[in-house]
């Protein structure tokens, strides 16, 4: 939408995933939602509070309809047999390279390309939260 109003890739990513990924998801973890509504602009306020009702109703329905179908079993089946198929994992590539090439992912990887880098930490097995479920 922001493009077809002419904002330039890199604005619609910044104003979009780059502004939660990198900044409101960040500072929700850390002070809570009700910490957000008391100190973002006026303007966030009343948009957030006023548009509330509409986007949920708008996304509950989907998030019903999910819960429904993970609850009763059939998302599950779902998901076997797409992954079941002999050509998933072409079928796959396929639609994550459609996705890595898209205008939107293009503009993210180029922004993050900017970012300043810390080097990688090193894993050992001393390191919490990486080793998997391994064994009970």
């Amino acid at each position: 939408m922001l493009r077809e109003n002419g904002h330039s890739p890199s604005e619609a990513f910044n104003e979009t995933v780059e502004e939660l990924t990198q900044s409101l998801i960040r500072l929700v973890d850390e002070k809570g939602m009700d910490w957000m509504y008391s100190n973002c602009s006026a303007t966030a306020q009343r948009g957030a509070l006023d548009w509330k009702p509409r986007f949920k109703a708008a996304v509950l329905p989907v998030f019903k309809d999910l819960y429904q179908k993970v609850k009763d079993g059939s998302e599950t089946r779902r998901v076997i047999s797409s992954c079941s198929k002999p050509d998933y994992q072409d079928g796959l590539n396929a639609e994550l390279t459609e996705i890595r090439n898209s205008e939107m992912w293009q503009a993210g990887a180029a922004a993050r390309s900017l970012r300043p880098h810390e080097p990688e930490k090193r894993i050992t097995d001393a390191t919490k939260g990486v080793g998997g479920r391994g064994e009970a």
